[in-house]
């Protein structure tokens, strides 16, 4: 036979049977927060040593740290003028208005032995036994804060982790630059996440040549970061072999080792990757670009080119094999690598134009050394991005060439 839910509210037995088997702990208190009636949820909670809590303060009946340690009843103690609780269960009562859940974090002496627990409670006016009285309901969230507090301890030595991390890959970036007085050098790097997949070098390749890359890998965070610095100690290698063998590596040959050594069935990544080796005494510069953001060179007369030619990224197997591209700079030309974390920022977050807005500063500064381009291609990236944190690593590395002097 079915049971009409409006029989049921008006039903002591079920009203009794719900109160009873409820996971909240539910009491009645005056205003003297004299506890009048509770549940079993209540005992199960606070697990006090008497049975009769009936005409007892909270505070006694539950092992309120300040009640016991000062073996005063709730209201009296030296903590109640601030308790969170009290306050709250009086304001029911004046106000005659049911209160939100609140939260409370206290100890309580718990089979006599001191436990810190985290409640979320609730109360409302009702009228019982013909005194207007408060009914509370006391949720125990112990577990659940508990659990909170261990993820933000594991969250903060994480944190400490990849600050650390980070530290150890901004010293893998160049810091003894080439030595040679043709060549001026200057670059900006900005991780986000405090690590990341961005990572570039530059190399002396001998008296004649220098070599220099910048690779991105794809995603953020630990993994691509571990990628980036397994790539530089490979191409680290590749550089120490041509020193060895007074023969650098070309870009063709470098790009080929890569896609050999980094196949995606053995990293589950891919990246791009732009390389490039000039020869300072002709001013022939060779370069090969995997998928890359294309390289630029700027100059004089406001000389500003595209070297688009570019062969696939990294990881997904090469058909046909990567290719090499030459051109030539003149004295006072400079080579602009970057990633295209650099320019999602020109503007709204990876909009169509930013790269063209990109560019218009750069043809701005055809005229400038290496170090002022950086500093006020940065300037402007500011203005557009509003100092906001970066969402994907950012780089720029510019290259000055000034001629070579027999």
């Amino acid at each position: 036979m079915d049971i009409d839910i409006k029989e049921l509210k008006d039903s002591n037995e079920f009203l009794n049977i719900l109160l009873q088997n409820i996971d909240a702990a539910v009491f009645i208190a005056d205003e003297n927060l004299q506890i009048r009636q509770f549940n079993d949820s209540f005992m199960t909670l606070f697990n006090p040593t008497g049975s009769n809590l009936v005409d007892i303060s909270f505070g006694s009946a539950t092992g309120c740290i300040n009640a016991v340690n000062e073996n005063k009843p709730c209201g009296e103690t030296s903590a109640c003028k601030t308790c969170i609780l009290k306050r709250s269960l009086l304001n029911t009562l004046i106000d005659q208005k049911m209160n939100e859940k609140k939260f409370l974090e206290r100890i309580f002496y718990i089979k006599g032995l001191p436990v810190k627990k985290y409640f979320e409670f609730t109360s409302r006016p009702i009228t019982f036994r013909d005194q207007k009285m408060i009914l509370v309901f006391v949720y125990d969230v112990t577990k659940i804060e508990l659990s909170k507090i261990e993820l933000e301890l594991k969250q903060k030595q994480i944190d400490i982790d990849l600050e650390k991390a980070g530290e150890i890959q901004k010293n893998l970036l160049p810091k003894n630059l080439p030595d040679m007085p043709h060549i001026r050098v200057d670059w900006f790097f900005e991780p986000c996440l405090t690590i990341g997949g961005d990572i570039f070098h530059i190399y002396k390749e001998g008296q004649t040549h220098i070599s220099a890359y910048m690779l991105d890998v794809c995603g953020h965070g630990v993994s691509a970061a571990l990628i980036a610095v397994t790539v530089k100690q490979f191409l680290d290698q590749l550089h120490a072999q041509g020193l060895a063998n007074k023969t650098p590596f070309t870009p063709r040959e470098v790009l080929t080792s890569l896609e050999k050594e980094f196949p995606f069935e053995r990293f589950d990544c891919y990246f791009t990757i732009v390389y490039i080796l000039l020869n300072v005494e002709t001013g022939e510069l060779i370069y090969g670009c995997a998928g890359h953001v294309p390289p630029l060179v700027i100059g004089t007369s406001k000389k500003f080119e595209i070297l688009h030619q570019h062969s696939t990224i990294i990881g997904l197997g090469q058909d046909p094999p990567p290719s090499q591209y030459t051109t030539r700079l003149n004295p006072g030309d400079k080579i602009v690598l970057y990633t295209d974390g650099l320019i999602d920022y020109f503007g709204p977050r990876g909009a169509y134009l930013n790269k063209e807005n990109f560019y218009a500063t750069l043809r701005q500064l055809t005229d400038k050394p290496a170090n002022q381009i950086v500093e006020q291609v940065m300037a402007e990236q500011w203005k557009h991005r509003k100092r906001t944190e970066a969402e994907d690593d950012i780089t720029l590395l510019v290259i000055e060439y000034n001629g070579f002097d027999d």
